[in-house]
């Protein structure tokens, strides 16, 4: 089979198919869930009926991930013989990287969801129905029975938002001159979504190099994600628009040559994000790129690769510049970028250098999900103990949740000030009554740096880093949400330090 042949393969057993087949049978669960409900709700479901509805559910259940699993398992046959006929060319293993772009990871990332909420909300009524039968009204059980129900219901929204994001937005693309992208080259290209966007206040676009990694602990797998390099540009809202009813969204980042290319294949290893978002009237734009970050090798096909490397590239005199940025002109300033990030970051002048204030709780959405995670947590641990669980459970959790209140309180109750001035750099940080000092002598610092710490999602949060000469590094801050200003701080204290060679 060619190329082109296995190109369509790939392409042809597409999410969207799967999606309507399998939606008259979602719209029978949907039936028989809403049924069940409106029953339970108005007193009328026996017994009977409940056993009914209940079939209908689990056959319809069932067809649905019948449907899905088999168009799943289509794509991945193409997809191997994808990477049989370019066993060298992994960035031709995918049918929209062959074709020359990267198609938004959104709409396949809806097919799974459904998945997930056609299993979850199946498990959920099951579980509202033994409450309503088996449980004593008013009983602890009740109460946490009905938890799995409200979780279901609140899934079952978010698929259904995330499902008409797709429907409008699914079709973008991004497109760049050519693909593979070498690493240390420029990225370049631009995102072309179908319809035509008009944000409040701008585009946002960012790059980054993420390095995933799973760990087998027992019998629990534990992903972590670790950011080794990340970028972000904003947008003004009028950029110049070549074609009516659509948008196009300039691609423009040059990471550094000493980042690694990509990983071939899923699971674990290095990815190339390229993410672009958008706040407008109705659902927002969101969009996720995977980028093929690779050194082309060309291979004819029936020979081997060469097994003696070329000779060494004599080393140039000095590094070439950098490419000029071409959507500089359509970039918002720093001081638009903090006011559309909303930054309460105090940056004040002194006569002999500068403050900086770092508020408590200055990132609410970070902290208020992490809360949401605490408390599901620390219900889980509860629940252990109103059924008399072996103490040894509730003791590793309750280890677990202590970790995390001590996360959750850092986020909502760590206050910073940094005092920077030619001679010396004060750090106070507050917990409530809580005070710690540390006072350095300036000739001690040896270098700034901004590094990714924690991830929530694909967002990044960054922590400012003092380097001292003897080896310590000490955070002077911590979760800061986006690079410019992080970049922004770092210039602020080599200022006050008199230091530009930071």
């Amino acid at each position: 089979m060619n190329s082109d042949k296995l190109t369509a393969a790939a392409g042809k057993f597409s999410p969207r198919r799967a999606f309507l087949f399998a939606l008259p049978f979602m719209l029978g669960c949907a039936v028989a869930l809403g049924l069940a409900l409106y029953g339970l709700l108005h007193r009328q479901l026996d017994v009977q009926t409940g056993k009914q509805l209940l079939t209908v559910f689990v056959v319809c259940a069932g067809l649905v991930l019948v449907i899905l699993g088999w168009f799943a398992g289509k794509r991945p046959k193409a997809s191997v013989q994808l990477r049989a006929g370019h066993p060298e060319q992994p960035w031709r293993w995918r049918a929209d990287w062959a074709a020359g772009r990267v198609d938004n990871s959104v709409r396949r990332a809806v097919f799974f969801l459904w998945v997930f909420v056609i299993f979850f909300d199946f498990v959920s009524l099951v579980a509202l129905w033994v409450v309503w039968h088996q449980v004593r009204f008013g009983s602890l059980a009740m109460w946490l029975g009905l938890f799995f129900p409200l979780i279901g219901l609140a899934v079952l929204v978010f698929a259904a938002l995330t499902t008409r994001t797709w429907r409008r937005f699914g079709g973008a693309v991004f497109c760049p001159p050519a693909l593979p992208i070498r690493p240390g080259a420029v990225l370049e290209g631009e995102i072309r979504i179908p319809v035509r966007l008009r944000p409040e206040p701008a585009f946002y676009l960012r790059l980054g190099c993420v390095r995933r990694t799973t760990a087998q602990r027992g019998k629990q797998r534990i992903i972590t994600e670790r950011m080794l390099w990340q970028d972000e540009k904003w947008f003004r809202p009028n950029l110049p628009q070549p074609k009516a009813g659509a948008t196009r969204l300039p691609v423009f980042f040059s990471p550094p040559a000493d980042l690694p290319e990509s990983t071939p294949g899923t699971g674990d290893g290095v990815q190339w994000r390229l993410e672009a978002s958008a706040k407008v009237s109705g659902p927002n734009f969101n969009g996720l790129f995977e980028v093929p970050v690779y050194k082309p090798v060309v291979v004819p096909a029936g020979e081997a690769a060469p097994a003696v490397p070329p000779a060494p590239e004599p080393m140039p005199a000095a590094p070439p510049a950098a490419p000029a940025d071409p959507t500089l002109a359509w970039q918002l300033t720093l001081d638009e970028v903090r006011q559309a990030i909303h930054s309460r970051i105090q940056v004040t002048d002194r006569a002999d250098g500068r403050e900086i204030d770092f508020p408590a709780g200055r990132n609410p959405g970070f902290a208020a999900g992490a809360g949401v995670i605490w408390l599901i947590w620390t219900g889980i641990i509860l629940l252990m103990l109103g059924k008399h669980a072996p103490l040894v459970f509730p003791l590793v959790f309750a280890a677990l949740d202590a970790l995390m209140s001590i996360f959750l309180a850092d986020l909502w109750l760590r206050h910073s000030w940094l005092r920077v001035t030619p001679e010396r750099v004060t750090l106070r940080t507050n917990w409530l009554t809580y005070k710690k000092e540390t006072v350095l002598a300036a000739a001690d610092v040896a270098s700034l740096k901004a590094d990714p710490g924690a991830m929530a999602g694909h967002a990044t949060y960054y922590d400012l880093k003092l380097r001292l000469r003897d080896g310590r590094e000490i955070i002077a801050a911590k979760h800061l949400s986006h690079k410019p200003e992080a970049d922004w701080l770092l210039r602020q204290i080599a200022a006050a330090l008199k230091r530009p060679s930071f």
